[in-house]
């Protein structure tokens, strides 16, 4: 016959995973949206890393980066064009190289802007969100855009 303490710890057991199954499901979406957000600093610390090798360089028009032709803006924020056209996956690669950060197997690109002063690739994630990366008369941002949708 099974001991009345067993059954007291096996409840105990099943209503502490219950709580913590619980608990995530609230938490999940505040730890995506900080993952996210952390992944575009990550984005614009590498930019900030290949603009102050550019300054230490000599301001070179472009280099070679794993196979990547990576070129400069006048004010050396780095931006990778394949053929004329802006490469958003080239590009996102060259940002965060070691796609560690959370969704990069996922990322559908949602949109790409090519005009003389005006550069964006949207990088959609999951549920609407995205990461909006930009290169705009020579400034370099980078937003992180949640779905209104809940």
């Amino acid at each position: 016959m099974v001991s009345s303490s067993r059954i007291m710890w096996g409840t105990i057991f099943v209503i502490l995973l219950a709580t913590i199954m619980w608990q995530w499901n609230k938490m999940e979406p505040e730890v995506e949206n900080a993952a996210l957000i952390m992944t575009s600093r990550d984005i614009l610390s590498s930019a900030n890393e290949y603009r102050n090798y550019w300054v230490v360089s000599g301001e070179p028009a472009s280099i070679q980066k794993e196979g990547i032709n990576v070129q400069f803006s006048a004010l050396g924020w780095p931006i990778v064009f394949n053929d004329g056209k802006l490469d958003c996956r080239a590009w996102l690669t060259l940002l965060l190289p070691e796609k560690k950060t959370i969704y990069t197997d996922s990322i559908t690109i949602t949109h790409e802007i090519k005009e003389s002063n005006y550069n964006r690739c949207n990088y959609g994630i999951a549920d609407g969100k995205m990461i909006s990366v930009m290169l705009i008369n020579d400034i370099f941002k980078v937003n992180v855009i949640f779905s209104e949708t809940k």
